[in-house]
């Protein structure tokens, strides 16, 4: 036998192994979060409104511009049990192209026509004014109060005008009959989608809105809808876009040319009754929606401004940074003779405050980790500022709410209020280990009774490595 080998390659087995234990997140004041751990994780669930959520600068849904200007991050995580945690509106969608239709450029690069500016319109008994459906998104208002009311749009030709999708996002305040946008060409040839049709499913393929409201979006591709008029049968060319009827909206989007759909974002859906979840692609979006994640919009909205962002949040233990914000002991405890040590550990917990910030839906909850006779005691405290722990004169106990089942602690949580929520826990080694900063007990910032080398060489990589450096050992004096 090669022993050089050999014990080589049971270094390597071990370091494998090894490598294969779980590592726990961290959090602040030391505390392990994984699978294993049993650490409390009370949490503030809220539904959180990001005022203006840039997309050249943010990373994911849980950043915001705090009161200086500067990008920041929510202390929370996305609520796991939604599938959609987030939620938009297309009409408040600030994104490069949005209103450069018709693409007629100047020799600067800047487009020199929008459909979205109202001086460029033609009116015939309607009224069209310029507008915003969000700060700095710029709109179109079309208001006609008739059937025969309409306005003309006609600085762009399009020879290709079959394969261009009609793009349409709109805020619809008020509307009566079946007003309808119209492409034309330069022989009376047209094609025409609905706006407004309150007798029409929601996701009609050439209608805009059934119902009033905001965030209206259609795409359709001219070559799938019926050519009308007194051409030559044919959509030849596209030059003019004309509305028509009684209805009053704030378009933030009219194209013509664009040769495919614009991507609003991807939920997550079981679409097949399998019980497994997909991923489905949102074009046509009515009023706000909710997606999966920011990742999933078109490629033309990555540096887009998103308005009024919703976002269902949980603002949990495990999420905070602050060391000052944990305190967490271990001990062995005479008064607890059947349990190997006895925690004591304390959270502080708030909704920042910001301007661009708001809350709905608040609450203060507690699934619980352990076994309700574990809870020695539990006590929240409210409105704690900067208190240190061990001050805090104002708890309110809260032991007798524990089972097995999720505890609301506080169901009027508001912004800038700080929580204590403090805890005595009686827990075995193992659990402690789990909660503890490393894998294995005994290292970091808390004091405890267990872990240690003993405990490294009862598990399955000291169990190996014993037997490595044995084996070697009565390699070495002829034994084997």
């Amino acid at each position: 036998m090669n022993i050089k080998k050999t014990a080589f390659s049971a270094l390597i087995a071990v370091l494998v192994i090894s490598s294969m234990v779980a590592t726990p997140a961290m959090a602040a004041g030391g505390l392990a979060w994984g699978a294993d751990s049993k650490a409390p994780n009370p949490a503030i669930s809220a539904d959180v409104t990001v005022d203006e959520w840039d997309g050249a600068e943010f990373d994911n849904a849980l950043q915001y511009y705090d009161d200086s200007g500067e990008a920041a991050q929510l202390p929370a995580s996305l609520n796991e049990s939604t599938d959609n945690p987030i939620t938009v509106t297309a009409t408040d969608i600030d994104f490069d192209q949005r209103d450069e239709f018709p693409r007629n450029d100047d020799e600067s690069g800047d487009n020199s026509a929008s459909a979205l500016d109202s001086s460029e319109w033609t009116v015939s008994g309607a009224t069209v004014s310029d507008t915003t459906t969000a700060p700095s998104t710029d709109a179109l208002n079309y208001a006609g109060t008739a059937s025969s009311d309409s306005a003309t749009y006609g600085n762009f030709s399009n020879d290709d005008a079959e394969k261009g999708y009609i793009t349409i996002a709109a805020d619809v305040t008020s509307a009566s009959g079946t007003p309808t946008l119209q492409v034309n060409d330069s022989d009376g040839d047209y094609v025409e989608v609905e706006l407004y049709n309150s007798s029409a499913d929601e996701d009609a393929d050439a209608v805009l809105a059934n119902s009033t409201g905001e965030g209206q979006v259609l795409q359709v591709q001219m070559g799938d809808l019926t050519v009308q008029g007194s051409g030559d049968g044919t959509l030849d060319s596209a030059e003019e876009v004309q509305i028509n009827g009684d209805i009053d909206a704030d378009f933030s989007v009219i194209d013509t040319e664009r040769t495919r759909e614009l991507q609003f974002g991807e939920r997550l859906e079981d679409t097949d009754d399998d019980d497994e979840l997909e991923t489905v692609t949102v074009t046509q979006p009515n009023g706000a929606y909710s997606v999966a994640n920011m990742d999933g919009f078109d490629e033309v909205m990555a540096d887009a401004t998103f308005y009024g962002v919703t976002v269902d949040a949980v603002f949990q233990a495990s999420d905070l940074q602050d060391d000052a914000d944990v305190s967490a002991s271990f001990s062995q405890d005479n008064d607890y003779p059947n349990w190997d040590q006895v925690a004591n550990i304390d959270y502080k917990i708030e909704l920042p405050t910001a301007f661009d910030l708001s809350y709905a839906n608040t609450e203060l909850v507690d699934d619980p980790t352990l076994p309700d006779e574990r809870y020695q005691t539990v006590e929240v405290a409210e409105d704690v500022g900067d208190t240190e722990f061990e001050d805090i004169d104002s708890y309110s106990d809260v032991t007798d709410s524990y089972g097995s089942s999720e505890v609301t602690l506080d169901s009027t949580v508001s912004s800038g209020t700080e929580y204590a929520i403090s805890y005595k826990l009686t827990l075995t080694n193992g659990e402690v280990d789990a909660m503890q900063m490393t894998a294995g007990g005994g290292a970091g910032p808390m004091a405890s009774g267990g872990g240690g080398p003993i405990d490294f060489l009862t598990s399955l990589p000291g169990i190996i490595f014993g037997g490595v450096v044995s084996f070697l050992g009565l390699k070495r004096f002829g034994v084997v």
